[in-house]
């Protein structure tokens, strides 16, 4: 289960890397072929995302950061929780080495 949420959030990332990089090459892409990417004259009368696109693109980047900040967390639980373990075990160990000494 704690490997599955970190493959996840791997693949998240490697997704998000994906979409990115296609965004910048698209944008270079319109910058060589001499487009602008926001031009008027080919604005259209409704210009403007509608307000179900805007809700859904909303939905989906608050999803988005929820899984990244579910997987951020779990990662810190984790090796905090490792980090404790660690702790006790070396407190165990000096307590039975002093009560070797009596």
């Amino acid at each position: 289960d704690i490997d599955h949420h970190i493959h996840l959030g791997e693949l998240f990332i490697k997704m998000l890397s994906i979409i990115l990089r296609h965004r910048s090459h698209k944008k270079a892409i319109q910058l060589a072929i001499g487009q602008r990417p926001f031009s008027t004259a080919e604005a259209s009368p409704k210009s403007g995302a509608g307000f179900f696109s805007r809700i859904g693109s909303f939905l989906v980047g608050a999803g988005m950061t929820a899984l990244l900040t579910e997987v951020y967390i779990f990662k810190e639980v984790r090796e905090g929780n490792l980090l404790m373990l660690q702790r006790q075990r070396e407190l165990e160990k000096r307590i039975a080495a002093l009560e070797k000494k009596k």
